[in-house]
């Protein structure tokens, strides 16, 4: 009996082995997006090269981003909750490592499971520094069409004795202005000094929407940590909202900076809710050897993180990723978050302007880049098509007119006279990229007229050699018979009289005649072969060398366009966004570059 009990137990650490090994794939962990460097000036060291897979991965080209960051005061339980999520997303969302559901049914996995992920901790000291990316990026697939990749993001606890106000701005604004879900994390009560985290959400929004009937951000989530207080408000996301609106109402007993930032911080975002937790228990507070196991933590904590995981994360509760309005992709996402780290790269907060120029700046270039895509696309496709000089206009006019109707498609923000000013610019650099592989092609177009005008004349020679052929085999066929009539005839001469003997002379003579003939067309007969084997050989290599020159015309286009971007000094704002047609690679991608 004893040895069963034992045997079970082992079973039973056997699998909560396994479930752990499970809940989070291995290949998967944190990246540093970017950190905050110590010394005299904070400067921020930015982690392009680290992330840069997790936005040009092929598997998410044409998704949707959508991006949660968790953003708060240093040990507060950002990172753990950030943990539990991971497992949430895991059971629920395939991944680009991962393509199958774990824990699907169960996604808190194994009572006691060591806790995974973003490194974490109890205690008072610092665990997660700067911004911290998860290297595995979630893919969901709805039914109607869209298909969007979920990035989770993790941020240093702000208000710490190594942290400047500047660093606490900074870290906040950056995660505010990735994120298209900002979950800022709190405890016990919303305080008048922690408003101080949106200074700068509402300084921006004050000026983004200036001229715009819209917000800034998108959603911001306040999630109240060991909320003391459920028998006046409940927890959840109902009592958390009652409290949350009771909190920004506006009094006249309110000082003008404490309207002001109420008054902003409905503008500042799309969306803003609150959620009220319950305290996790001692252990998980306390006890520097907890390991994270769910069965530690209070009953309340653990439905609470239930019903907040499906608030947030349910398909019909993610929000995708936009900039003014327009929904990004992953890549544009990268060129925007180089932008932003680019404008706080100071010790000094950026300007809310200068921020909102050079992102309207970026957002331009990338539709620009799109609609250059579009006919540098339709270029590729129809190059190898042209036969004269006329076709090469008509596909200009013909490639220009999608591209420019795709650029007035888009929706766009700025003033008209902005909008404007890059129609122009995309007009530029399109008719300057033309006037590159007009005169390209249409070099091409004469000498291929040269090169189908020697083919055409070899395939006539062949031609002629083949009638001259026919005849002489006929003219050979024709002695032949003659010169057997003519045998035939002398074999049944006589030379019995004198007469007979001077008719058998003439078939003898008729005959050497006749062979002589058939000598004259067996030689003919082989001349005129041997001249239609060498015209047929001719024929194809004329053939053999204008198929290669059809298969080396887009490269060559290509490579002067590559050296008119290097001449011109063009860079490539969107890395590889562009996705062009396979068969004309070269041509494509170097006239690509003309855009920057």
């Amino acid at each position: 009996m004893k040895f069963v009990i034992l045997f079970a137990k082992f079973l039973v650490l056997i699998f909560s082995i396994t479930k752990c090994d499970a809940s989070i794939p291995s290949v998967a962990s944190p990246v540093q997006l970017l950190n905050l460097s110590n010394g005299t000036k904070s400067d921020i060291v930015y982690n392009e090269e680290a992330v840069r897979n997790l936005f040009l991965d092929p598997k998410l080209e044409g998704r949707n981003v959508v991006v949660f960051s968790i953003v708060g005061a240093f040990r507060k339980g950002k990172s753990f909750l950030m943990n539990y999520i991971l497992r949430y997303m895991y059971a629920n969302y395939k991944s680009v490592s991962n393509s199958q559901l774990i824990n699907h049914e169960n996604w808190l996995g194994d009572e006691n499971e060591s806790l995974e992920g973003f490194d974490w901790k109890a205690g008072t000291k610092r665990v997660t520094s700067g911004l911290i990316l998860w290297s595995d990026v979630f893919l969901y697939d709805s039914n109607d069409g869209e298909k969007l990749a979920i990035y989770l993001m993790d941020t240093q606890g702000l208000f710490d004795h190594k942290s400047s106000s500047t660093d606490n701005s900074r870290i906040f604004s950056l995660s505010t202005m990735i994120s298209s879900t900002q979950i800022l994390n709190l405890l016990n009560i919303i305080q008048e000094n922690q408003l101080q985290y949106l200074q700068f959400a509402t300084e921006y929004a004050r000026y983004a929407t200036a001229d715009e009937e819209k917000s800034a951000f998108q959603n911001l989530l306040i999630l109240i940590r060991d909320w003391n207080s459920p028998e006046e408000y409940k927890y959840g996301i109902r009592g958390g909202n009652a409290y949350l609106n009771n909190f920004l109402e506006i009094h006249d007993y309110q000082t003008k900076e404490l309207q002001s930032v109420r008054r902003y911080l409905r503008s500042s975002f799309e969306k803003i809710n609150c959620f009220l937790m319950a305290h996790p228990g001692k252990t998980v507070a306390r006890d520097s050897s907890y390991n994270g196991s769910w069965s530690q933590i209070d009953e309340d904590f653990v439905h609470g993180m239930q019903d907040l995981f499906e608030f947030l994360f349910s398909p019909r509760k993610l929000t995708t990723k936009k900039v003014n309005g327009v929904a990004v992709e992953p890549a544009e996402l990268l060129v925007f978050i180089n932008s932003y780290v680019e404008n706080f790269k100071s010790d000094e907060m950026p300007e809310a302007t200068n921020i909102y120029e050079s992102t309207l700046e970026k957002q331009f270039r990338i539709l620009l880049g799109k609609s250059v895509d579009v006919y540098i696309t339709s270029v590729a496709s129809h190059n190898a098509e042209l036969l004269s000089e006329e076709d090469v206009d008509a596909l200009h006019v013909s490639a220009k007119s999608p591209a420019m109707e795709y650029f007035n498609s888009k929706k766009k923000f700025g003033s008209y006279s902005e909008g404007l000013n890059f129609k122009k610019e995309l007009i530029k650099t399109i008719d300057k990229a033309y006037e590159q592989w007009k005169s390209i092609s249409i070099n091409h177009i004469r000498t291929l007229q040269q090169q189908r005008q020697k083919t055409n004349q070899k395939e006539k020679e062949v031609k002629e050699a083949e009638t001259a052929r026919f005849q002489a085999k006929s003219e050979l066929e024709a002695a032949t018979t003659k010169a057997e009539e003519a045998k035939k005839d002398l074999e049944q001469a006589r030379y019995d009289t004198e007469e007979a003997r001077r008719q058998a002379e003439e078939l003898r003579l008729k005959s050497i005649e006749a062979e002589k003939e058939r000598a004259v067309a067996i030689a003919k007969e082989k001349e005129t072969r041997e001249w239609l084997e060498r015209m047929t050989k001719d024929k194809e290599f004329f053939e053999q060398q204008l198929n290669e020159y059809k298969a080396n015309a887009s490269q060559n286009v290509g490579s002067t366009l590559g050296n008119f971007q290097q001449e011109n000094g063009f860079s490539r704002v969107l890395g590889n966004i562009s996705r062009f047609f396979t068969a004309a690679a070269p041509f494509v991608s170097l006239l690509g570059g003309l855009f920057g």
